[in-house]
């Protein structure tokens, strides 16, 4: 039995899966994000352990004779989040998270005073990255920054509570814009840039090596076998990917989440940062992933939801659905947390057009279901552009549950998606396969990709319309961006 914990940005997920990783037993447990103000997004890092415990107790009442036979420990995180820690492993502040926008200014700095900083790290500076948040607390805390002893990310803090170890891996580290991507190495430019220290980093390894092994005392309190390894992990598109078997190059998948993200699988570093596509190490030694990352994603439905006082966003999307097939008259540019691919813009907000008397919750909706598909199929052209192939599409996340939703990406991307099985624990199911990898079992084995639940075609009767509506769709962000 393999255990695999992902920390997201408002559940963690953990899975416990068999020799052939089927799942097992599964929990979620929910938490809430901090966001006092616009451009701040903090939380408490206890809640991650917190949720840990909960998940997992849950897991070895559902399962109790094979949580007690797991051999190894993964774990996936959200990237970019960074943990600070004094000398005594003492928090110092709320972890800042990927959606805090403070660094704005810290990243432009960046790009100015490293001109080649997008080829080494695979991606131009942004406020997202880690790179951008460890300035502004240079910049905004220097008290915090002067007793800084160790920095770290999401999944590296709840390593540290299951084995006392301090590590990393070259994934996470790259999301952080803080890896020379061709050496999959520390990037000394950036950490000067910064002023950062090597010694107050973790140790980088790739995701499969084994970062440390289960606390006999924690071993006891949770019903696992103390001494296990707990590999080092990932982050979680990596984590993502490797849970899909894209492990091979033109190996694609989309996580349609909080967020959305298209990722390619490369065998070789090959940076496009002018594009706005992030190319970064995988949790996989000698591969990378090409990535297109919109900000937005399944958050834009629930926000919706909300506005319209609908009671379930389950219940909003089937009076959508009602609708008929084919694109609406309204249009929605999805930008309600800024945007990175293509436009790197923490400042771009979202926006309704074509809105009249008529208009009612269902309509909205719908154009918020396009809206992001529109931002998919942008983000796969950038990619297609590059040069970077795209192969069957496989999807995952909590968006991806809603069938009509998915007939409309694949009818706006003009190409089937394949949703895989068990998909809500993509991320679980990858950090899994790193523990047995640390345990010892074979790579090819870990490797395989779990099967198709369905494959959702595009719609030949309405795709001309879509691609109509996607054209004018293009228009409204250079239209609308000096309002904002």
């Amino acid at each position: 039995m393999f255990l695999g914990i992902d920390i997201g940005t408002t559940a963690t997920k953990a899975a416990l899966f068999d020799a052939s990783f089927a799942r097992v037993a599964a929990a979620t447990s929910v938490y809430e994000v901090d966001q006092p103000r616009p451009g701040v997004s903090e939380i408490d890092p206890g809640l991650w352990l917190a949720a840990c415990r909960e998940t997992l107790a849950a897991i070895r009442a559902a399962a109790p004779a094979a949580f007690a036979a797991t051999r190894a420990i993964g774990l996936s995180g959200q990237m970019h989040s960074i943990v600070t820690l004094d000398a005594g492993d003492r928090l110092l502040r709320p972890a800042i998270l990927w959606n805090d926008a403070r660094g704005v200014e810290e990243a432009a700095h960046l790009a100015q005073a490293l001109p080649a900083i997008g080829t080494e790290t695979g991606v131009l500076p942004m406020p997202s990255f880690s790179a951008a948040k460890l300035l502004w607390l240079a910049r905004h805390a220097p008290e915090d920054m002067r007793r800084l002893a160790r920095v770290g990310f999401a999944k590296d803090y709840v390593r540290h509570w299951l084995t006392g170890e301090w590590a990393t891996d070259v994934s996470d580290a790259a999301g952080g814009q803080l890896l020379d991507e061709a050496a999959r190495d520390w990037s000394d430019a950036v950490l000067g840039a910064i002023g950062l220290d090597r010694a107050v980093l973790p140790r980088l390894l790739e995701g499969p090596a084994p970062a440390g092994r289960l606390r006999g005392a924690l071993a006891a309190e949770l019903g696992l076998p103390a001494g296990i390894p707990v590999a080092t992990g990932g982050g979680d598109a990596a984590t993502g990917a490797l849970g899909l078997g894209c492990v091979s190059a033109g190996d694609s998948f989309v996580s349609l989440g909080t967020g959305t993200i298209l990722v390619s699988v490369q065998e070789r570093y090959r940076p496009e940062p002018a594009s706005l596509l992030h190319t970064f190490a995988h949790c996989v030694p000698g591969r990378w992933y090409q990535m297109a990352a919109m900000l937005n994603g399944a958050s834009c439905l629930a926000w919706a939801a909300r506005l319209c006082g609908e009671p379930s966003v389950e219940g909003l999307l089937g009076r959508a659905e009602a609708l008929g097939p084919g694109p609406g008259r309204v249009l929605f540019q999805p930008y309600l947390r800024g945007e990175r691919t293509p436009h790197n813009d923490v400042e771009a907000r979202g926006a309704f057009l074509n809105l009249e008397a008529g208009t009612e919750a269902p309509d909205l909706a719908r154009a918020v279901l396009e809206g992001v598909a529109f931002s998919l199929r942008q983000g796969r052209d950038l990619m297609r552009a590059a040069g970077t192939a795209t192969g069957a599409i496989r999807l995952i996340g909590g968006g991806a549950r809603s069938a009509y939703w998915r007939r409309v990406i694949a009818t706006v991307l003009d190409e089937p998606l394949h949703l895989v099985a068990d998909a809500d624990f993509a991320g679980a199911s990858g950090a899994a396969r790193l523990g047995a990898m640390a345990a010892g079992e074979a790579p090819a084995r870990c490797m395989d990709a779990p099967p198709v639940a369905a494959v959702d075609e595009p719609d030949p009767m309405t795709a001309a319309a879509y691609a109509e509506r996607y054209a004018l769709w293009r228009e409204l962000y250079p239209a609308l961006r000096r309002f904002q």
